[in-house]
């Protein structure tokens, strides 16, 4: 069906934006970050923060994409669900939904509105400890991103297999 290879498409390139960015983020911004003294870090995470939350370029309107979209071949291809192609789907949405996500909603969110909150002129003292915690968290959804981004692509492949 055009409809689902489509569909599968916009997910996919979307949850391949979400994995770039985030490796981007292991790869360059973290490493840099972790120079910065304290009225640095604080100035330049705000900015980040903002940036990348900005609507309607921003990366929720990506994530959203990439947590919805997947529904679509998964319900309309319900009867299929014992193909190849609606499981490594499904396993590569839920694997997105809730390892980056939810993980994000839940886990990240709070640190980056606490570091929002911050005067960057007079950062609190554990300044650092909510750098690091962020960083570890991004450690743990970085790969499971990249997970689901290889069993979406690997489910495109199988598509035929589910439409025919």
């Amino acid at each position: 069906m055009l409809s689902i290879r489509i569909v599968h498409l916009i997910f996919t390139f979307a949850i391949g934006l979400f994995a770039g960015l985030l490796y981007t983020f292991e790869q360059g911004v973290i490493p840099t970050l972790a120079t910065l003294n304290a009225t640095e870090y604080a100035r330049i995470e705000q900015g980040l923060i903002r940036a990348l939350d900005a609507f309607p370029t921003g990366v929720i309107v990506v994530a959203n994409l990439a947590m919805w979209l997947p529904l679509y071949p998964l319900v309309r291809l319900w009867s299929q669900r014992h193909t190849a192609y609606w499981r490594l789907t499904a396993l590569g949405w839920v694997l997105f939904f809730f390892g980056v996500g939810v993980f994000t909603i839940v886990l990240n969110v709070p640190i980056n509105n606490t570091v929002l909150g911050w005067d960057p002129a007079a950062p609190p003292a554990d300044w650092a400890q909510a750098r690091e915690a962020w960083n570890q968290l991004n450690a743990i959804r970085t790969p499971i991103n990249y997970v689901s981004f290889g069993l979406l692509i690997w489910a495109a492949f199988m598509e035929g297999e589910a439409s025919t």
